[in-house]
């Protein structure tokens, strides 16, 4: 009895100081490292961890919004003093790269299967390294889009947009004025989708030994074409990641860019949405183009301590209920594409992405036939980017300057003693 007694009172001593800890149980806390995007994705990433942090009692999500150009360098330190952020966010591209630096936690088990069910299965591929699932992904942003001008196609004769690069050919010409481009090309890391949709594969053999880029000669001569004909200017208008814009001022009737380009357009150009259509980008037979597809999964880093905690919280953001993830989508004004078949369900019957035409051929027309970006080493495409060039500006036939390129491709491999990756 005394000794309760002595308990009580010094219960009640502390309680009174302020010093004695909270009786309940300490919430597990998890850091979240989000790289810096849009306005709108700080908005709805600060609003959501908000959301999770009050319905949960046992995790608390310490989110921290990062530049992307000073990413890398405090990822690097982070990792080398073992304080690496539980969760953080990364390029599909980059993901295989990570896993086999040890960087990230294999998810299985850690995530339902029912929430990897929901996934698209060209999406499930991109977070798919030897055959491990790591992490859950977030979006999906086609890098080639075609944006064309309704009105100005329609007053030369025209009631659709170019499917093959022959009708893209005849359109151009025929859309070319004195004050308007009948289309522009941008050579850029965006020609990935063109190259592989053209060849059917990859710029390399398939153990990256040597360069396979042959069967490449056709679009080059493609792209030639619309230069010689002075349907595209011979200097860029604008950076590619920006090209959409240039529809919408005037400056050309049909044009290419990221899906990124419909955000810019309906933000900044609202007015000229209607005269404007995107399209599939033309294939050399009206086939499918396969468009490389950017975005970003949720990791858990491999050392996490909270790993159950970190599976949790991106659980509960990204793969179950689909009101969350979907309103992200629509306040990118459906710039930016879900990953999961019941968001997209909950989109048509919930917002007017059912009404969409921009989002509707999209995610019908391009999504579908979506592939992973290239993890070849950059060097290779720029080999070909400088082919491509020595063809549009300087003249030299497709044939020598892919041979020039083969050349070049095949001297990098052998000082870099370059090998795919098991």
């Amino acid at each position: 009895m005394k000794k309760t007694l002595s308990f009580v009172l010094v219960l009640c001593l502390t309680l009174s100081l302020g010093t004695v800890p909270a009786l309940a149980s300490e919430k597990v806390e998890i850091t979240f490292w989000k790289q810096l995007f849009e306005e709108f994705d700080q908005d709805w990433t600060t609003k959501m961890v908000e959301e999770f942090n009050a319905q949960s009692d046992k995790i608390h999500v310490s989110l921290e919004f990062v530049d992307q150009g000073a990413l890398e360098e405090r990822m690097t330190a982070a990792r080398a003093a073992g304080t690496a952020p539980d969760v953080y966010v990364v390029n599909y591209s980059n993901l295989a790269t990570d896993v086999r630096n040890g960087y990230n936690l294999a998810t299985e088990g850690l995530i339902p299967k029912e929430a990897y069910d929901d996934l698209y299965e060209n999406v499930l591929d991109m977070i798919t390294v030897d055959g491990h699932v790591y992490g859950y992904p977030h979006l999906l942003e086609p890098a080639a889009v075609m944006y064309y001008r309704k009105d100005l196609l329609k007053a030369a004769g025209f009631e659709n947009p170019p499917k093959t690069w022959q009708e893209h050919i005849d359109m151009a010409k025929a859309l070319t004025t004195d004050d308007v481009f009948g289309t522009t090309m941008t050579m850029d890391w965006s020609m990935w989708g063109w190259e592989h949709t053209a060849m059917g594969h990859w710029p390399l053999t398939e153990d990256w030994s040597s360069a396979d880029i042959k069967d490449l000669a056709p679009l080059l001569t493609y792209i030639k074409q619309l230069y010689d004909d002075e349907s595209a200017p011979a200097q860029a208008l604008e950076h590619y990641n920006n090209s959409a814009t240039l529809v919408a001022n005037d400056s050309v009737a049909i044009t290419f860019s990221g899906s990124w380009g419909i955000a810019a357009l309906r933000n900044d150009w609202p007015e000229m949405v209607d005269k404007i259509g995107v399209a599939a980008v033309p294939t050399a037979d009206g086939s499918p183009f396969q468009s490389t597809m950017g975005g970003w999964t949720y990791q858990i880093d491999a050392k996490s301590q909270h790993p159950e905690a970190a599976a949790e919280f991106i659980t509960w953001l990204l793969a179950d209920d689909p009101s969350r993830p979907a309103a992200f989508f629509e306040a990118a004004h459906f710039s930016k594409y879900t990953v999961r078949k019941s968001v997209d369900k909950w989109l048509v019957e919930n917002t007017e992405a059912g009404e969409d035409e921009w989002l509707q051929t999209v995610a019908r027309d391009i999504i579908p036939y979506g592939i992973k970006e290239p993890s070849y080493p950059w060097d290779v495409s720029a080999f070909l980017l400088a082919a491509m060039n020595e063809v549009v500006i300087n003249g030299v036939s497709p044939e020598d300057a892919l041979a020039t390129a083969e050349q070049e491709i095949n001297t990098f491999i052998e000082n870099s003693k370059l090998v795919k990756p098991e």
